[in-house]
């Protein structure tokens, strides 16, 4: 089935065949995976300050708090807190200074309010992003491959770990990716079928991918130009009515564009509640990497560099995807490849806007995280798609995809519920993640829970912790001595340790950089971990040696 002849319209009507009720399975697994862990994990380091600031939003039209990323997601995430009514104090220095202080008002709004209460609600509607996600991922495979290559992507979207932990985070990125995925299957249907109720849809989404991230800009420019191919003609739609090509040239391809990106422009506008200065959105791009300091380096395969790597993001997907996904995007290509002259405009729309996405990206982004880059999960998985068929047109190609299939299925089983930790078997898998990434790829402070609960599995009343994030382990009942700089860079006194994956990789900068005995990593072996965010480590007392026979 070529783009051409598969179905861009909804399928409303009638039971849905076995394809389609397959990818509701899947797309309803991802649900219950994103739901279910969620509820174990504590807050993320950046929801301390996304979930109460998008609170303060609808609660009081104050977008003040947390300006570096626009506000939609964070105010989606605050409408369920509406209805638990939580105490907010406008009163605390945090909030009245300027400007405020984000991460103490976030800090101390989270937790002395009931925290994970909080946290469950305000992730929900993160969760439906996510699922909204799936959706058009579905839809796009669906009506580029057929139905079979439709559920094919609902099974590798579904047991994809990396965007079953940032669907339930209260942050930007997998609602960049719904938004994005959505305007692009919109506007394939405008250049497909000439609708403008599809053209408004796609202007809408990209408005609220802006809405949502900072990062969409990289989108607007290959959306725009694909507009204006596909309403000048030059995209290959034909008018109904005559059979002839669509389009008027040049004047349409401009009042098109213009409308579209005026539509995407209003919803933006209204997102940040309709403010006066019109260089509100240019006010805000220019405090995107405000919360990063200039002299902390990155970290990537052992080494630690300040200017980064170009090659980062790439290698990070790599690293975090799963192999058999992998393997499909391979296959699903060279299928792609060999009928590409059937499906210029279909790669076009699909794969321009990715690229521009990914080369923006590797050119600005700073590299904390695989994170950054999960709009680009979207087409990929429908590239991957295109070996569906291939995958069901024999017998050994039948039981290739079903090894291919219960290595996705056991693997998102066994990651659960540290999806965030996720690093593929090609790389040596989660327990290898702090010899190649850090920071939001394996450790951002969300197992003070799963720390709590191990403490009360192995009767430990206290312990010595470090824990570099801002959330708080008092509030789960943790009881701890924060670990000393004698404990850390010289010799660890006796004791019981729990110290945080992130504090072991910056651990060995330090002992890189000062020569000091920190690199806890490669110098003392574990006695447990605690999911793949907290290393255990026990230090006996010290025992004299034992007097020599005959002495």
């Amino acid at each position: 089935m070529t783009g051409t002849e598969a179905s861009t319209r909804p399928r409303l009507t009638g039971l849905p065949n076995p394809w389609s009720a397959a990818a509701i399975m899947f797309l309803a697994a991802f649900v219950v995976q994103a739901v279910a862990s969620m509820r174990l994990i504590s807050a993320s380091s950046d929801e301390t300050s996304h979930l109460p600031a998008g609170y303060t939003y609808v609660r009081t039209g104050d977008l003040r708090l947390n300006p570096q990323h626009p506000p939609l997601s964070k105010m989606l995430a605050a409408i369920p807190l509406l209805a638990l009514a939580p105490r907010l104090d406008l009163s605390q220095p945090a909030w009245t200074s300027t400007p405020p202080d984000e991460w103490s008002f976030g800090r101390r709004f989270l937790y002395t309010n009931d925290a994970d209460r909080l946290l469950f609600w305000g992730r929900l509607p993160m969760v439906g992003l996510g699922l909204l996600l799936g959706v058009y991922t579905w839809l796009s495979a669906r009506d580029l491959f057929g139905e079979e290559a439709g559920a094919m992507a609902a099974l590798l979207f579904a047991s994809c770990p990396t965007i079953v932990a940032h669907a339930h985070l209260v942050t930007m990125d997998v609602g960049l990716a719904a938004f994005s995925a959505a305007s692009v299957w919109h506007l394939r249907v405008y250049a497909l079928q000439g609708s403008r109720g599809h053209l408004a849809a796609s202007g809408v989404c990209l408005g609220l991918a802006l809405a949502t991230k900072f990062s969409a800009v990289l989108f607007a420019p290959a959306l725009a130009v694909l507009v204006a191919l596909s309403a000048s003609g030059l995209g290959g739609r034909r008018d109904r009515r005559a059979g002839e090509p669509g389009g008027r040239g040049v004047r349409e391809a401009a009042l098109t564009t213009g409308l579209y990106l005026a539509i995407a422009g209003f919803v933006v506008w209204a997102a940040y509640l309709f403010p006066r200065d019109p260089l509100f959105y240019w006010h805000g791009l220019r405090l995107v990497n405000r919360d990063h300091d200039a002299s902390v380096p990155f970290y990537l395969l052992g080494e630690f560099r300040t200017t980064g790597w170009w090659y980062y993001f790439p290698l990070a997907l790599l690293f975090k995807t799963p192999v058999p996904t992998m393997a499909a995007v391979a296959v699903g290509g060279w299928s792609w490849w060999r009928r590409r002259p059937e499906g210029r405009l279909d790669g076009a729309i699909l794969l321009l806007p990715a690229l521009a996405f990914l080369i923006g990206t590797v050119a600005f982004a700073h590299e904390l995280g695989v994170r950054y880059v999960i709009p680009l999960y979207a087409p990929l998985i429908v590239l991957a798609s295109a070996s569906a068929r291939w995958l069901v047109a024999s017998w050994p190609a039948r039981v290739a995809a079903s090894v291919l299939a219960t290595w996705l299925i056991v693997g998102a089983w066994l990651i659960y519920p540290d999806h965030l930790a996720y690093f593929n078997e090609a790389v040596g898998g989660p327990s290898r993640g702090p010899d190649l990434l850090d920071d939001s790829n394996i450790d951002w402070g969300q197992d003070l829970k799963g720390l709590k609960r191990w403490m009360d599995d192995h009767g430990v009343d206290s312990l010595r912790l470090l824990y570099p994030w801002n959330g708080s382990p008092e509030y789960y009942g943790i009881r701890f001595e924060p670990v000393t700089s004698q404990d850390w860079l010289v010799r660890p006194r006796p004791g019981l340790y729990a110290i945080s994956t992130m504090a072991l990789v910056r651990g060995r900068l330090e002992a890189r950089t000062s020569g000091a005995e920190s690199d806890w990593l490669d110098r003392y072996r574990p006695s447990d971990r605690v999911g793949y965010s907290f290393y255990i480590y026990r230090f006996e007392e010290a025992r004299p040696p034992a007097p020599r026979s005959g002495a």
